[in-house]
């Protein structure tokens, strides 16, 4: 009995050495890719052409964000709270009302879709963020496909992986 006991608690712990730490939104993250369905909107001087630089708790607990843009083509950083929604949707305030959903998470990457209101107008847009400031063919791939089945065609999908993403804040 005690063999069987002691057989039973070292398994428990073997199982309890394989759970990984669930992926965190929160650190430093990198744009990626953008896409939107009205591409103006992420191309150079666009109002959604933002990079992230980090994610993080607020005291209210609340998620906040660093942002950098370029305005008149200078770097400007500023920061955003999203606040979350009846339906569980993220409510962040930037050029008029976003409603954000994380589509994928995981320690490498993360996908977004939003949509945007301004105006009484919707745009769908998606972003893409990295650990690092490349990712694999394989998942930029994958954030083609996430947007497509958003509606956003592969023209409208950005590649900013070799652009210059304000890295000079950092």
């Amino acid at each position: 009995m005690k063999i069987l006991l002691l057989t039973f608690i070292c398994g428990l712990q073997a199982l309890n050495n394989d759970v990984k730490e669930p992926p965190q939104l929160t650190g430093e993250w990198y744009t990626v890719g953008l896409a939107s369905t009205v591409p103006s909107k992420i191309m150079k001087g666009g109002s959604l052409e933002i990079y992230v630089h980090k994610i993080y708790n607020n005291e209210d607990g609340s998620l906040g964000g660093e942002f950098f843009k370029k305005e008149n083509g200078e770097c400007i950083k500023f920061s955003v709270s999203a606040s979350q929604e009846n339906d569980g949707q993220l409510k962040v305030p930037y050029d008029g009302e976003n409603y954000l959903t994380i589509k994928h998470l995981d320690n490498e990457y993360a996908m977004f879709k939003l949509t945007n209101v301004k105006d009484d107008k919707n745009t769908t847009w998606c972003e893409l963020f990295g650990r690092f400031p490349d990712l694999s063919d394989e998942i930029k791939g994958q954030f083609t496909k996430m947007c497509k089945e958003v509606g956003i065609l592969n023209n409208q999908v950005r590649d900013l992986s070799k652009d210059d993403r304000c890295q000079e804040l950092r």
